[in-house]
């Protein structure tokens, strides 16, 4: 059964919050007059289109025409349902949910709940462990020998788990939690012959995997034996997937969005050591090739990656892997290549931090090195099989390039080094290919203005009102609403009307949240600030007198055909009425245009 919760309370959980309170952390957002704008998460922009007013707490992009509410950014940054993201934004605004009888949580949200408790109480026991036990004491001391300071320990929350096959469990089972729950999480296994569930971490220094709010979701483990594997991380759950989360990222979200850079590293100790060394805007993609998804959570923060690879063939390729989404999605990704053998921990304690600073600076563009790495050797009197096997590789890659002036600078550099004519590869370029997925335009995006059956009075009127919903009763007194003939028009002035009597100070998005088009539409009005309060109210009667107008034009069609009938009809009675009824009509158009 799902929820219930009052449209009272949804309101006040947006009024506690600023969408600023949502927005600013995964966008680096600047004012601008009233609004602030920012580059848009939702698809590749290099001018800022992405505009937010707070004192209506809606967004729009201008350039892809997203927009919405606090909740519309919610659930499209956060891939969550309406009732995922209501429960998360209660939470930061300090408001319970009170749910009418018969309300319940989705089984959805409550494993995930239970999800994070158990987490929370492990990593709890972990890192209680390292701290506090004896048992940790060859831990501590083997952090003490990689040179991890007490506070990153702390800031980290690293642990210790026992050599022990059932520490975790009796911890867990003596706390009442469940070891179904833990076995589904990765943190128990479940014993073969005997029943029962025995620890799958032992002997291990833990990190804790958080999500964007800090809170564990998974683990990794470092070994301190000469147990196999090194590492191990977390199994695949319903809370966690390899590959969708970022080490650190919580940590470095604030320092990423101030430097406007992001450094990605390897591993647990490399981030680590980056952030003891004072690189707080480092991530670590924990030993897996960066994917979509942690692009995705990084893109929202910044556009300028900085990658930091061992300096072998092996890295240098790996460098690539990616070089296609960078392009795709604006990202200006920068490489550095380590001394073979070193890693950023390993290159941190012996060289320094000048020196690494020194490797940064020195930080190339990704697509440079690549084209170099794919180049040499090339000229323009180069064989046709190489040519050819140049420019299959190469072509594909540019179709992805978002910028058009880099896409036409990187077709001249191709073809001054092949000896290729331009125009033939622009050619070739604009050919569909099948690896190159189009991505559909919002369903709003093609009639940025509203209904595309709102006559020019009702398209006024809806932007007057969805701006300033507080004088949609001043257009109910004048007894029009019936004259709006237009439904999907006619149910966002009512839903104005709905929010101005509830004193909402935002927009009229909570009886629209079915519809995203009108969501969509009165978000772009707020942002956009077309009128001042006076203009609005000056537009309005202007509205007002076109839909009257409008009115008595058909009534006077219908009279006269009327009239027309009863002439045809002998009824000279009936005309003589219906025309009296004209007259009346006509002086009303009259007095109307004074």
């Amino acid at each position: 059964m799902t929820r219930k919760i009052s449209d009272k309370k949804i309101r006040e959980i947006a009024e506690r919050l600023s969408i600023l309170d949502v927005i600013s952390p995964v966008v680096s957002l600047q004012k601008s007059g009233k609004s602030y704008k920012g580059l848009c998460p939702f698809h590749p922009d290099k001018n800022p289109s992405l505009v937010v007013n707070p004192d209506r707490n809606t967004f729009y992009c201008f350039g892809c025409g997203v927009g919405g509410d606090i909740y519309s950014f919610f659930m499209r940054f956060h891939r969550l349902t309406f009732p995922q993201a209501l429960e998360e934004l209660a939470r930061r605004a300090g408001l319970p949910l009170e749910r009418a009888e018969g309300g319940q949580p989705s089984q959805g949200d409550r494993m995930r709940q239970a999800g994070l408790a158990m987490n929370a109480l492990a990593s709890r026991f972990f890192h209680d462990t390292l701290m506090k036990s004896r048992e940790a004491d060859r831990a501590r001391q083997y952090l003490r020998q990689r040179g991890i300071d007490p506070s990153i320990v702390s800031l980290y929350g690293l642990g210790y788990a026992p050599n022990r096959w059932n520490a975790l469990a009796g911890f867990l089972d003596k706390n009442g939690a469940s070891l179904e729950l833990a076995c589904q999480l990765g943190l128990l296994a479940r014993r073969k012959s005997e029943g029962g569930f025995y620890d799958r971490f032992r002997n291990r220094i833990m990190f804790p995997i958080t999500d964007a709010e800090g809170r564990a979701v998974a683990f990794g483990a470092r070994s301190l034996g000469d147990e196999t594997p090194k590492y191990l991380n977390s199994q695949d759950s319903f809370m966690y997937r390899k590959g969708s989360f970022l080490y650190g990222l919580s940590e470095a979200r604030q320092s990423i969005r101030e430097q406007d850079v992001v450094i990605l590293v390897e591993g647990y100790f490399d981030l680590l050591t980056m952030h003891q060394n004072g690189f707080t805007h480092a991530v670590a993609v924990l030993g897996t090739s960066l994917t979509e998804a942690q692009i995705a959570s990084l893109r929202h923060l910044t556009r300028n990656f900085v990658l930091v690879f061992d300096g072998d063939p092996a890295g240098k390729k790996a460098s690539f892997r990616n070089i296609g989404d960078f392009l795709e999605k604006g990202i200006s990704a920068k490489a550095v290549y380590l001394p073979p053998g070193e890693d950023p921990d390993s290159y941190l304690k012996t060289q320094g931090r000048e020196a690494f600073l020194a490797l940064l600076e020195r930080a190339r563009p990704l697509v440079d090195l690549f084209l170099e790495d794919r180049l040499r050797g090339v000229r323009a009197d180069a064989g046709v099989e190489t040519k050819l096997r140049l420019l299959r590789e190469m072509l594909p890659l540019f179709q992805r390039i978002s910028d058009p002036l880099e896409r036409n600078l990187r077709i001249q550099q191709i073809a001054d080094r092949t000896g290729v004519p331009e125009p033939f590869l622009r050619e070739e370029l604009s050919k569909p290919r099948g690896d190159k997925i189009a991505q559909p335009a919002p369903s709003g995006r093609q009639n940025p203005d509203g209904g595309a059956d709102w006559s020019p009075e009702e398209r006024l009127l809806c932007k007057v009102l969805a701006q300033f919903p507080v004088l949609a009763h001043r257009f109910l007194e004048s007894g029009l609403l019936e004259k709006v003939r237009s439904p999907s028009a006619r149910e966002l002035i009512l839903a104005c009307a709905e929010s101005a009597g509830e004193g909402d100070a935002g927009a009229p998005m909570g009886r629209l949240r079915q519809d995203e088009d009108l969501a969509r539409f009165v978000a772009r009005v707020s942002c956009l600030g077309e009128f001042t309060l006076p203009e609005a109210e000056i537009a309005l009667a202007d509205a007002i007198r076109r839909l009257q107008k409008r009115d008595l034009l058909e009534r006077l069609s219908d009279l006269n055909r009327r009239i027309r009938e009863a002439e045809i009809g002998n009824q000279p009675e009936l005309q003589a009425r219906l025309f009296r009824e004209k007259q009346r009509i006509i002086q009303q158009e009259k007095a109307l245009l004074s």
